[in-house]
């Protein structure tokens, strides 16, 4: 056997012969050992991480709360206790990434079935809260007939949208949605991002845009729009929305003037879940730029979350019994604001003087807070003429004049989230409690049309809730009126 004298070493008198083969063997060990050193050496350093990491898919936490989007999370730290206080008591979720799911398994933990899950997600509402309240609300009525589990878009500025921070139930209560709805399944923004984002097979997508038009009969017709800004206005990037070519893009044009007349035996309402039944994609995305009810002429909205009713009520309480008036400055000629306040000066007084109504609530989109009340504010212009109307209301015989700032409404509640634009602005949640307020008032005030918007939907809110509430209700002494 020929030998290769490749590796020599001397030990004392010994000489050692290795052939390449053995060799091999040596360096082969060699090299094993290094690995097995290196992971014991990683295992000790990352233990800690290791077990931080894998005990959330290992124990099930019964304490978990609703949470908002990440990114609100990591600004207001004291967000955390509005939580704890079980504001969201409705939901028991926590937002974890499952990794280790099958797309089943992810299905099944999030709408309760391993195959077909589906969504749909009203994503957008061009108007209000007060509108998109109904249309969320007509959505979740449509869910339920397709048999879709209905997302529970995120709030804020008096704003049903995506992009909004605040969760649903910031604005609305789940548990009485559900017993208006007890055949709909819901699920929050963020159950839904979570379930998106661990799906290894993406799930198909049909984006439809529900706009205006003028024909008897809905038209619908495929759009191809450009796909990075719609991702990235409508926030669908945060949660790793991406629209491919298989992604179907649609727009609906429904005339509302028509839309609940017969036509060969359907209306269009009953034309348009005909359509809607034929989707087999994972995930209609609705965006609904459409002002009017599409499904039925009954105006109900979901109910409002209990922490708004209960300070709504801490108002109404200290009031006792009272006139409610709205008034809506945006649009009006300032010069007129002057005779306008002497109009209702003068009708509060009759109102005192025949139905012994002393105490008054102003809700008017004039910011009354010192942060809006600047030169940058598009109201700045009323400035002087809004502290004149102020000043003759004030001065109104026998009457007092109260607000949102004279009760410091959600003190608590903003101390809790912290300096925010929805507890200073005219909309968001003060806005919401405003209407609550008119619509429980013995009497109800509006401005005519030189002084005030005539019907614009959050009177028409109140005027219907009002109407309704006449017949059961004996304290209500009009629906509305004109000063």
């Amino acid at each position: 056997m020929t030998f290769l004298p490749i590796l020599y070493k001397t030990f004392g008198k010994m000489a050692i012969y290795l052939t390449a083969h053995e060799l091999t063997k040596l360096l082969t060990l060699l090299l094993l050992f290094v690995f097995i050193i290196s992971d014991i050496v990683l295992f000790t350093t990352y233990e800690d991480e290791l077990q931080r990491m894998l005990l959330p898919h290992l124990e099930e936490d019964n304490d978990s709360k609703l949470i908002p989007t990440n990114t609100y999370l990591n600004n207001h730290d004291s967000f955390h206790d509005l939580y704890e206080n079980d504001l969201y008591e409705n939901l028991n979720i926590k937002e974890i990434e499952d990794n280790f799911l099958s797309d089943s398994e992810v299905n099944k933990k999030y709408c309760k079935k391993e195959k077909d899950c589906k969504f749909l997600f009203m994503y957008y509402h061009s108007g209000q809260e007060s509108k998109a309240n109904i249309h969320l609300k007509t959505f979740s009525h449509i869910a339920g007939i397709l048999n879709r589990t209905m997302v529970l878009t995120n709030v804020g500025r008096s704003r049903i949208e995506s992009c909004n921070q605040f969760p649903f139930e910031f604005y609305y209560n789940l548990n009485a949605l559900r017993k208006l709805l007890p055949n709909v399944n819901f699920i929050s923004q963020l159950e839904f991002e979570s379930w998106f984002r661990n799906r290894f097979e993406k799930p198909s997508i049909q984006h439809l845009h529900f706009s205006h038009g003028d024909s008897l009969m809905p038209l619908l017709e495929h759009v191809n729009p450009i796909i990075e800004p719609v991702t990235y206005i409508s926030c669908f990037n945060k949660f790793n929305m991406r629209f491919d070519h298989s992604a179907i893009f649609q727009r609906i044009f429904i005339n509302s003037k028509v839309l609940f007349q017969v036509n060969d035996g359907n209306d269009s309402s009953t034309l348009l879940i005909k359509n809607l039944m034929n989707s087999d994609a994972d995930i209609l995305l609705i965006k609904d730029d459409i002002g009017e009810e599409i499904l039925t002429q009954t105006y109900s909205t979901i109910p409002y979350a209990n922490h708004i009713i209960n300070e709504a009520l801490r108002v109404k309480i200290a009031l006792k019994s009272y006139v409610a008036v709205y008034w809506h400055m945006e649009g009006v000629n300032p010069e007129s604001l002057i005779e306008c306040a002497k109009q209702l000066s003068n009708t509060l007084q009759y109102i005192r003087e025949i139905h012994g109504i002393h105490n008054v609530y102003l809700s008017t989109d004039y910011p009354m807070s010192i942060e809006l009340n600047d030169p940058f504010s598009k109201f700045s212009h009323l400035t002087k003429y809004y502290n004149q109307v102020m000043m003759i209301l004030n001065s109104t015989m026998g009457i007092n004049i109260h607000s949102r700032i004279s009760f410091d409404v959600f003190g608590e509640l903003r101390n809790k989230v912290g300096d925010n634009d929805e507890f200073i602005a005219t909309d968001g949640v003060q806005r919401i409690l405003d209407r609550i307020i008119c619509i429980d008032a013995d009497y109800f005030l509006s401005g005519p049309a030189n002084c005030c918007e005539q019907l614009n939907a959050f009177t028409k809110t109140i005027v219907n809730a009002r109407t309704e509430l006449s017949k059961s209700e004996t304290k209500l002494q009009n629906i509305i009126s004109r000063w």
